[in-house]
């Protein structure tokens, strides 16, 4: 007798409640507090956008709709959402997990990644963050291009080598780092800041049925750092670059140097591409860890005549930017282990590759050794190319 497999577990997707973001929160009496962002069909049926016209954003109209639910778990509070949600929540289109500062920093993640961890709709693939500020304000903040404010972050996300200028995770990434013996996990920060490019006058350059700029607009700034599972601190974009140089994750963004001559006016390099070698040593008991860059880029813009014909003029340039560089690496190196103590960078990872028995003993005292490795920075940096002109334009002098 041939048996043959059905989908006996199927769900058309006219049954289901596509979930695109979820954020958690800490509420009242240890209770916990979920916000789940779930495409509104009906609207995207009509038409309706995160910029076009239309008519106004009213709830019918929003191509997407925020429902908010407590529970003593996460699990309790998804399955009570059934007695207000017409359809099966369905998390496999989840693109993004916004955890709350509070929540991270007072109650911690282990309740948080285990019901996410065991969700069999849960993608590893999904980002996983930390919001500033009030979360359900933060997935309810209106857009002109994307759909719904899960895609603008994971828009934004997508960009993040333009600048790198924050660490971020996709959970499967950060429960490995959550596990292991050395290195500490971290993920980016998001909030929302003022939008400057909203009119003084909100009629100005207004047609009937158009949607206003919003006041404010969601921005990723910085990475939170964690001891364990309790956030503990956060490095700004300066710093955040820092860690991402030590990691070798650096793939772009602008880098601001001093002029030679003027160091009041600065010279901006577009970082083309790196490469990051650390070479730990153990001599006398004291652990040394040497962080090797490589890195490559062209001259973006430069507000100071400069002969750039000249290859000592490239050459101080280039050292000009193994400086920052270096700045940059050490201001992430000074608050990781002087404020945080924490190993994000994966020392511990490459003294436990170089020296495997002598690890087995380090590794309990690991959060002790971190603070007291000695770490050396060498930077090394090539300029490509300086753009179409050797000198810039420079006003006629009568």
């Amino acid at each position: 007798m041939i048996t043959q497999a059905a989908c006996w577990d199927h769900r058309e997707v006219e049954q289901l409640g596509i979930v695109m973001a979820t954020g958690v929160e800490s509420a009242a009496g240890g209770r916990v507090r979920i916000i789940m962002q779930n495409v509104n069909p009906t609207a995207l049926g009509k038409g309706a956008g995160g910029g076009g016209g239309g008519g106004p954003m009213g709830a019918a109209n929003k191509p997407y709709r925020n429902r908010s639910i407590e529970g003593d778990t996460i699990s309790e509070a998804i399955r009570d959402a059934s007695r207000e949600a017409p359809r099966q929540l369905f998390f496999a289109h989840n693109q993004v997990i916004i955890l709350s500062e509070e929540l991270v920093r007072k109650r911690g993640l282990q309740e948080v990644v285990d019901f996410f961890q065991r969700d069999p709709h849960m993608r590893r693939t999904t980002w996983i963050i930390v919001g500033r500020g009030d979360l359900a304000s933060l997935l309810d903040e209106p857009g002109q291009l994307e759909t719904t404010p899960a895609q603008r972050i994971d828009s934004i996300i997508d960009q993040r080598d333009r600048t790198s200028e924050y660490a971020v995770q996709r959970i499967g990434d950060f429960l490995e780092l959550l596990e292991s013996e050395s290195t500490q996990p971290f993920t980016a920060v998001v909030e929302t800041i003022p939008n400057l490019a909203v009119p003084k006058d909100p009629r100005h350059g207004m047609s009937i049925g158009q949607i206003p700029e919003p006041p404010e607009i969601i921005r990723l700034n910085g990475t939170a750092v964690f001891r364990r599972d309790k956030m503990v601190g956060w490095l700004s974009q300066y710093e955040s670059r820092g860690l991402l140089w030590v990691r070798g994750e650096v793939k772009g963004g602008i880098l601001e140097i001093p002029s030679p001559d003027k160091e009041t006016i600065s010279i901006a390099l577009e970082i083309l591409r790196s490469k990051t070698k650390l070479q730990p040593e153990i001599r006398n008991g004291q652990i040394y860890i040497t962080v090797s860059v490589r890195e490559e880029s062209n001259l973006e813009e430069t507000l100071v005549p400069l002969d750039l014909t000249k290859p000592e003029t490239i050459k101080k340039l280039e050292e000009l930017q193994a400086e920052a560089i270096r700045k940059e690496i050490e201001s992430a190196l000074a608050k990781a282990q002087q404020e945080y103590g924490v190993d994000v960078f994966g020392f511990g990872e490459a003294v436990h590759r170089k020296y495997p028995g002598e690890w087995k003993e380090m590794k309990k005292m690991w959060p002790e050794l971190f603070p007291g490795v000695q770490v050396q920075v060498q930077v090394e940096t090539k300029i490509r190319r300086t753009g179409l002109v050797t000198k810039p334009v420079e006003p006629m002098q009568w």
